[in-house]
């Protein structure tokens, strides 16, 4: 379970320290800030951020962002960047001349980042924030991708987000990023509320139709206190309609030169894509232990408000796996580094199953698991390990077995959440016991 009663001798022993040959690092900078909406929080999103009050205020912050940087100075030496992700909260609410200040940030870490070898370096922003300057900028700092967050084209849709975006400012900013030959991934959700199947093939037409080789299109999710499940639920679409959503998205991704990545993600059949093209980052993660034969720890490593820090361990180590959230709290998180102290808010300490469950979870993503390869580095046998829950899955029609794959199908596809539930049923209840 997730401790919270930490000290700081077990915290630097657990994400200060490895005994792996070498260090593969996909790197996340977080920026806590967003826009105040009504609803708040866009009305669905559930991930902590803080209202944005002002430049002095971000200025504060990207300096306690570096000093945590120095924190890990060690720990990264020698180790080998291979990605980098600016979220939030909103990047683009920064000024110009910050961006630079985030890839100093990161050359303190990696003195020879995107210069040895290109890596992808993405940063995060909404239509509406994007302008010829900040391009401009984001693009001088060594950044070579966007994910840009539009959810919704439509802008009655949007709307009851409470953002003030517009579809011009969409392809304004798209145009821009052409411009400056920066790489876009765009997101969209459906399942929006009063969204219908025609709104959501006008969205991907129009998207497909501005160059964009990368399209993440996912459900939207309804969770927790938030506006959209407290008082929107009733206008969004029956799961058996999101179904045929996702199928009707599909088909027509597919009929117009996508390939689908993920459950989510769908990227232009292109020979010639570039090195930000390819959403590394979240590729490194799905292959987050080697199967060579080599002493390797893979991380996801976040610096900053509420980033997350995931250290897996290769089997032979005698250091534990460990996942650990920084605090959500921003005088905290604050306090905490002016102490010289990880500003760790709590830690959950892996076991092997725990390790397993991580790795199927990211392969199922890609709706397709590798047995030769869970063997290869858990020296086990995925179909014995999870038997009850596939053989199950099998029977409904969401899974077929291969000679050397497990591969989700129809329904499957769209059900990968409550699948990656299913199967961390038996260690939850463990832990609860």
């Amino acid at each position: 379970m997730w401790k919270t009663d930490l000290n700081e001798e077990e915290n630097n022993h657990l994400l200060l320290r490895t005994d792996a040959q070498y260090k593969s690092i996909n790197l996340y900078l977080g920026i806590p800030y967003c826009i105040p909406t009504d609803p708040p929080h866009c009305g669905f999103c559930l991930f902590p951020t803080q209202d944005y009050k002002g430049k002095r205020e971000m200025d504060n912050y990207l300096d306690f962002l570096s000093k945590e940087a120095h924190l890990y100075k060690e720990f990264y030496q020698g180790a080998k960047l291979e990605s980098l992700y600016v979220g939030g909260g909103t990047p683009n609410l920064l000024q110009p001349n910050d961006y630079m200040k985030l890839t100093k940030v990161v050359s303190s870490l990696f003195p020879d980042v995107g210069i040895t070898k290109p890596i992808e370096m993405t940063l995060e922003g909404i239509p509406q924030l994007f302008n010829e300057d900040k391009i401009r900028a984001i693009k001088d700092a060594g950044f070579n991708r966007v994910s840009m967050g539009v959810q919704q084209v439509n802008d009655e849709l949007i709307a009851t987000s409470g953002r003030k975006q517009t579809k011009k400012q969409v392809f304004d900013a798209i145009e821009l990023f052409h411009k400056y030959s920066l790489s876009c991934n765009v997101d969209l959700i459906y399942g929006w509320p009063n969204q219908t199947v025609e709104a959501m093939l006008g969205d991907l037409e129009s998207i497909v139709r501005s160059g964009i080789k990368h399209i993440t299109h996912y459900e939207l999710n309804i969770a927790g206190r938030s506006d959209f499940a407290t008082k929107q639920k009733q206008n969004t679409p029956s799961i058996e309609k999101k179904i045929e959503m996702y199928n009707i998205a599909k088909q027509f991704l597919i009929s117009r030169g996508y390939k689908q990545k993920t459950v989510y993600d769908w990227e232009k059949e292109d020979n010639n894509l570039l090195i930000s093209e390819k959403y590394l980052y979240e590729d490194n993660l799905r292959d987050c232990l080697d199967a060579n034969g080599q002493s390797k720890m893979t991380t996801m490593s976040g610096i900053g408000y509420a980033a997350v820090n995931m250290r897996l361990q290769p089997n032979s180590s005698s250091i534990k796996s460990v996942s650990a959230m920084n605090h959500r709290n921003l005088t905290e998180y604050y306090n905490a580094i002016s102490l010289n102290k990880l500003p760790v808010e709590r830690m959950f300490i892996h076991d092997t199953e725990d390790v397993k469950l991580i790795w199927i979870f990211q392969a199922l993503q890609e709706m397709k698991i590798s047995t030769k390869k869970y063997e290869k580095i858990f020296n086990s046998d995925i179909k014995l390990d999870y038997k009850l829950i596939w053989d199950a899955l099998v029977e409904e029609g969401w899974v077929e077995y291969g000679d050397e794959y497990i591969k989700l199908i129809n329904e499957g596809e769209f059900y990968t959440p409550l699948i990656q539930s299913l199967l961390s049923q038996p260690r939850i209840k463990s832990l609860q016991q």
